[in-house]
């Protein structure tokens, strides 16, 4: 496909490669074997063009991956577009750069094999930062996100720390970050001889929330910004919030590239666009100095 489209034009393209869309920003949903791609509208610059911008896997694309199943961060729309606050962060540091941003979604299993593989240039997905991380990939952290412990609204229980929910049913998306706090939290229990957690996995935090409206568990926990929407959509709440803050960070297999995007990032701290960015869906900047941390920066650790 080429040349530029409006933005409600929709085609299918390839998996492996960005589609040449002559500067237009793609949004992409795996469909079957291929994807289906919406073309986004693309902002005015605001500074002059770099010449270059090496390391990408297609010219003039940044091509992003996401795993959308993280409402209000990143998910799909009832019109099938992946919107968010991180597709918008990823759109943002593409027009910084001149370049016309390309979000695929895959699963979360799948990200970091497709990094490596070279089948996009940027995992963008709300993926929290860890030295093993680190180790493999170019990590820029630029968020930080907690973890929250939500029930029902007319849940019996008023917890006002983790150990007063010993006993309980907590239900989280399988192998995240939740689910490593949830264990840990779990062995401590057990260790100090108290009753555990009895732990449910779920496929993603979507169908967590189910399981609890459904009363198939007592609690869920959660990244704060989704603990509060789900609040908003009514029948749960948060009561403990603000639990492990852990930093969220890109993650870029091309040390230029990743260079390249800290640079855009710490200039989004400073003139206050991540924070403006950020606000409305309660997530935080990361504090201090946005760089990068991983194999050609080992000493950058946040």
């Amino acid at each position: 496909m080429h040349g530029r489209f409006r933005s409600s034009a929709i085609w299918t393209c390839g998996s492996k490669k960005a589609p040449d869309m002559g500067g237009s920003p793609v949004s992409c949903l795996s469909r079957g074997a291929g994807l289906l791609c919406a073309a986004l509208a693309f902002g005015a610059q605001a500074a002059p063009c770099p010449k270059t911008v090496s390391g990408l896997i297609s010219l003039r694309h940044l091509v992003m991956a996401t795993n959308p199943t993280l409402p209000p961060l990143q998910y799909v729309t009832e019109d099938g577009q992946i919107a968010g606050m991180r597709i918008e962060l990823g759109n943002e540091i593409a027009r910084r750069l001149c370049l016309a941003p390309v979000t695929l979604s895959t699963s979360f299993a799948q990200l970091t094999l497709g990094l490596l593989e070279k089948r996009w240039d940027v995992i963008n997905t709300g993926m929290f930062y860890t030295a093993q991380r680190a180790r493999l990939m170019e990590m820029i952290p630029y968020e930080i996100q907690a973890i929250s412990v939500s029930l029902n609204d007319d849940s019996a229980l008023h917890p006002a720390r983790l150990e007063d929910l010993s006993g309980s049913s907590i239900g989280v998306e399988m192998g995240g970050i939740e689910e490593h706090h949830a264990r840990e939290a779990d062995k401590a229990l057990r260790d100090a001889g108290r009753p555990g957690f009895d732990i449910k996995t779920f496929q993603n935090v979507g169908i967590a929330f189910a399981a609890l409206r459904a009363r198939q568990v007592t609690a869920v926990f959660s990244i704060d910004a989704v603990a509060r929407r789900n609040a908003l959509q009514g029948g749960v709440k948060p009561v403990l919030k603000g639990l492990y803050p852990t930093p969220v960070a890109l993650a870029l297999r091309d040390p230029a590239l990743a260079q390249r995007l800290a640079d855009v990032l710490e200039n989004m701290r400073e003139d206050g666009t991540l924070e403006r960015l950020m606000a409305p869906y309660g997530v935080s900047p990361f504090p201090g100095r946005i760089m990068v941390s991983g194999p050609s920066h080992p000493s950058d650790t946040p």
